[in-house]
């Protein structure tokens, strides 16, 4: 008899026990969230994720590995209009709405280059401006900007940006083609080396 009333006290019956299951189903969603990311690729690469929209469950790391068709290219990957990096590697679906913009790098225009030199006894010239142009984006003439007007040729090969100088005492800067703009890169010339950075303008 006491069991009886126990059971008619707290137990349920298969129908209610049903119904909750639909109702807690229908109320919650389980399992982590699915996000977006929206890839737009430029002529002349290939690689994945492909051009499109993808879906991907929050926290899934997603390889990147782009390819240009001409080797001598660097391609570039642009998050979200501001996160920049190479073409190979990998980004965590931390959030939704992501566009991955992927590009072949232009070093082309104008950059305030300052030098500092390796032997602290040599005083490096006031910034200058250099300038790139040239019909590609691989290679092409450049000048600075100081009185004297120096000129020079800029190769960029495989990820390696050259300026070689044709009237400044054989000065050569080297730089990453994606670092240009923002990170060290070295020189020689004149008997000396250092290293140099560079302000796009």
């Amino acid at each position: 008899m006491d069991r009886k009333i126990r059971g008619k006290q707290i137990g349920f019956s298969m129908g209610a026990v049903a119904l909750l299951a639909l109702l807690v189903a229908g109320g919650c969603k389980w399992g982590s969230p699915n996000y977006t990311l929206d890839v737009v690729m430029e002529a002349g690469i290939t690689g994945t994720p492909e051009a499109g929209r993808h879906t991907y469950t929050e926290l899934t790391t997603v390889p990147l590995n782009y390819t240009p068709a001409d080797p001598l290219e660097t391609v570039e990957v642009l998050l979200n209009g501001t996160i920049r990096q190479a073409g190979t590697g990998s980004l965590t679906m931390f959030g939704d709405g992501y566009t991955l913009k992927v590009s072949l790098a232009d070093v082309r225009g104008a950059y305030k280059v300052t030098l500092k030199y390796a032997n602290a006894t040599v005083t490096a010239p006031a910034p200058f401006i250099v300038t790139l142009t040239g019909p590609n984006r691989l290679s092409g003439p450049f000048t600075d900007d100081r009185p004297n007007g120096f000129h020079g040729t800029w190769t960029a090969n495989t990820g390696l940006l050259t300026l070689a100088y044709w009237d400044w005492d054989f000065y050569v800067l080297s730089v990453g083609v994606l670092d240009l703009g923002f990170n060290t890169g070295t020189f020689t010339g004149g008997g000396q080396s250092g290293t140099w950075t560079s302000v796009k303008q």
